[in-house]
């Protein structure tokens, strides 16, 4: 039997206290190039009949579609043209391919065939997003773009709204995949085999992979000061609602963790961190029977806009990368348990994120200091997560994606498994059945589902959805 805790769950106000020297790792991602996206309007010549009218005012109604598109994205560049043949467009091509992150496409008006121009040029060249502005170009989407796009099974997402704040999220996968191409990830790991994966993340996302040993990390763990780890673990103690197994040493070494990452993160100007945590405590790899986690550094990173994700997992490091530059939120990893007699998935891990609606948010989830779960060792942390709000679960792989979407009901308080357990209802027998691939997934507060399959679609990545037959 289940028992819903949401009614245990509240939000405060808080000051945020610094994160020692997480302005470096901020400052590293405050570095990257400002994203530049090229919009295109296809419109018609003067004098001439067609959609949507002769002589239609499209400087009018183009500054009315662009509007929200540039308002909402204020860290985005974007170059505004207009085209009226599909010769303009080859013309700037090459040109563009050095200036660009994406194109959007506008058909306002129809059969100029520069949509299906930009279309054929997206696997290799510049991601392309096609809109049509309904009742201006909408025979060119229906007739052309359309069928071009699947018969030729081209990463362009095909878009017609009247709502143009969705044109302005669409835009925003953009921005992240160029800010992957600028990302670098760090992965503590003795695993070689996670190298190879490695390549096939960078192949397609553009991001670069840092691997360190296990010594090169304790070397950093040698070097941080009782004094500083004090500090950390005493406002870390101060903040929670409750310390439970356990002890004040545990949370101290936890800060030396901490301190440790944040220090290689900086030499290594990486903006990702992940840890092959479970491999490396079960091995014995600390010597003298030591157990710690990253598990609270990783929380206090995860609060201040730092990706941190455990088990050396790349693909939930990635994963949630794209949900963080996507979104602005940071994404829970788990593993989800599932329950079909209360149509319940509990995403269940020893970490997590208090501030899961970003970092600027004030509302703030309340937390307990705790073992780890499965060895009962070191210190993790247990969040209380808030109930009423949408969800979107994602994994993304170097050659598919896996989605669902639930409503989260709050908290579950069972012993068993990792400690923060967010419960959500949703098709748990369909899941069920449609599981496939690893048992992580990134869950994140919001319904993104259409904004994440969109981006999937621009990468070329086949997409599952796992709460659908």
């Amino acid at each position: 039997m289940f028992f819903d805790f949401s009614l245990l769950f509240f939000c405060v106000i808080i000051v945020i206290v610094p994160w020692g020297n997480i302005n470096i790792c901020l400052i590293g991602r405050n570095k990257m190039k400002k994203t530049s996206v090229k919009i295109v309007a296809v419109v018609e010549e003067k004098d001439k009949p067609c959609w949507p009218c002769i002589n239609h005012d499209d400087a009018k109604e183009l500054e009315r579609v662009t509007k929200p598109i540039i308002e909402n994205n204020i860290d985005m560049v974007f170059n505004v043209v207009t085209y009226t043949h599909l010769s303009q467009a080859e013309a700037d091509y090459e040109a563009d391919l050095k200036k660009y992150d994406g194109v959007l496409v506008l058909l306002m008006t129809c059969w100029k065939g520069i949509d299906r121009f930009y279309a054929a040029q997206s696997k290799d060249g510049i991601p392309t997003i096609i809109a049509d502005i309904p009742f201006c170009g909408s025979g060119s989407a229906l007739i052309s773009a359309s069928p071009f796009i699947r018969k030729n099974n081209l990463p362009v997402p095909l878009m017609s709204t009247m709502d143009y704040a969705e044109l302005a999220e669409a835009v925003r996968i953009f921005d992240v995949f160029a800010k992957m191409k600028q990302t670098n990830i760090l992965v503590i790991t003795e695993n070689e085999k996670k190298e190879k994966e490695a390549e096939a993340y960078a192949a397609l996302w553009g991001c670069n992979f840092v691997f360190k040993s296990n010594a090169a990390f304790m070397e950093y763990m040698q070097k941080a000061t009782d004094e500083e780890a004090e500090a950390i673990a005493a406002r870390w103690s101060a903040e929670a609602v409750e310390i439970l197994e356990a002890t004040s040493e545990d949370i101290v070494e936890g800060a030396k963790v901490h301190i440790a990452l944040r220090e290689m993160m900086k030499d290594t100007q990486t903006q990702a961190v992940t840890v092959d945590c479970l491999s490396l405590s079960y091995s014995g790899a600390y010597g003298e029977n030591r157990h710690f986690y990253p598990c609270l550094s990783h929380f206090e990173m995860l609060n201040n806009g730092v990706v941190a994700v455990c088990e050396a997992d790349l693909r939930s490091t990635v994963t949630s990368l794209v949900v963080y530059y996507l979104t602005g939120k940071q994404g829970y990893v788990s593993d989800p348990a599932i329950d079909t007699s209360s149509d319940r998935i509990i995403y269940a891990h020893c970490v997590g994120c208090k501030k899961v609606y970003g970092c600027d948010d004030a509302r703030t989830c309340r937390y307990t200091i705790r073992s780890h779960a499965e060895d009962k060792k070191g210190a993790a942390v247990q969040i209380f997560f808030p109930a009423g709000d949408d969800l979107t679960t994602v994994i993304a792989y170097h050659n598919r994606a896996q989605i669902h979407s639930a409503k989260a009901v709050g908290n579950v308080g069972y012993q068993e498994g990792c400690r923060s357990k967010l419960a959500a209802q949703t098709d748990t027998e369909t899941i069920l059945n449609n599981w496939d691939g690893g048992w992580h997934r990134v869950t994140v507060f919001g319904d993104y589902r259409k904004q994440l399959m969109r981006l999937f679609k621009a990468k070329g990545l086949p997409v599952i959805e796992e709460d659908k037959n």
